[in-house]
């Protein structure tokens, strides 16, 4: 007889860690429908990111036709597009390695956000079946989704991101910026605290800094756009739900919405969570966690378990 095993597989975004799903989850897990039916939660780190992190590994920034204002970085991060899908393949075809041994059945939902849950989808369209079910926090892949001019909205972003500060002297110093400085009142107290735990680590000097080096992150951003049509989206081979912030510059619910009409029974776009953008993760755990605790209670997976 052939047992099942449940995986809820979350995939981190860009610039974030394992660690920073720790509120989502701690909530998720408390849920009836968890308490009732026995799932398994995975969680890890991208290269460059908590403690995959390669900070002897730095980028070099130039610019686009020599203009200052439009910055790009050049690093081994930026292909993410294409060794993040190999490498969750990787993670996948581990949590599946004994299942003939031990006469069992894996079955993953993969769960991401941003660049997590681009990979995620990239990775079941290249090979449906890989999933049994996705749900994906605003997935940034398709340059049609971007505000204005992609090319200068990534540019903006490159140039914030070098400019961050990351590098401190003490804890103290960490707690304080990270709590106090404007860009993160947004985020919610419980969030600030997971993403210390695995974003920031110690050097051997005693001192503190991001574990994703923003030269690092920026590169990210560099990337070559995913493009994921309504032909991708039909070679799926589960359900994807689709997430998304309500004032978030980096999803575009309408251009999702074309690929729901034409793909009604694989395809869900739910409704914009009030008050949060692209960060959501970090700005309402509360909210994601409910949002994933109703998409698993209409999951095939969680409906066809006793």
């Amino acid at each position: 007889m052939t047992t099942e095993r449940i995986v809820k597989l979350f995939a981190h975004g860009g610039g974030l860690s394992q660690e920073t799903w720790k509120p989502i989850i701690r909530r998720v897990m408390t849920a009836p429908l968890l308490q009732r039916v026995k799932s398994e939660v995975v969680t890890f780190d991208w290269r460059y990111h908590g403690a995959n992190h390669r900070l002897q590994e730095p980028g070099t920034v130039h610019y686009l036709n020599g203009d200052e204002g439009s910055p790009r970085v050049s690093h081994t991060a930026r292909e993410w597009t294409h060794w993040a899908p190999r490498d969750l393949h990787d993670i996948v075809k581990t949590l599946r390695r004994e299942d003939s041994a031990l006469a069992r059945r894996t079955r993953i939902v993969g769960i991401g956000h941003s660049m997590g849950a681009c990979s995620i989808i990239n990775l079941e369209i290249a090979y449906p079946g890989t999933f049994d079910g996705i749900i994906a926090f605003e997935p940034v892949c398709n340059e049609d989704t971007l505000p204005g001019d992609p090319k200068a909205f990534v540019s903006k972003m490159v140039a914030n991101t070098l400019q961050r500060e990351h590098t401190w002297d003490s804890w103290d110093d960490v707690a304080t910026h990270f709590k106090s400085f404007k860009a993160y009142r947004r985020w919610h107290d419980e969030a600030v605290d997971a993403y210390l735990e695995g974003c920031v680590v110690q050097t051997e000097d005693g001192k503190f800094r991001l574990a994703c080096d923003p030269v690092q992150e920026a590169s990210l951003y560099c990337h070559d756009i995913m493009k994921f049509t309504v032909e991708d989206h039909s070679r799926l081979g589960c359900k994807v739900v689709y997430e998304h912030g309500e004032i978030t510059p980096l999803f575009n619910a309408e251009a999702t919405a074309i690929v729901v009409k034409a793909l009604p029974d694989k395809v869900f776009l739910s409704s914009a969570m009030k008050g949060v953008g692209h960060m959501m993760v970090l700005e309402d755990p509360v909210a994601c966690a409910e949002r994933i605790i109703q998409d698993l209670e209409v999951s095939p997976v969680f409906q066809h378990t006793p």
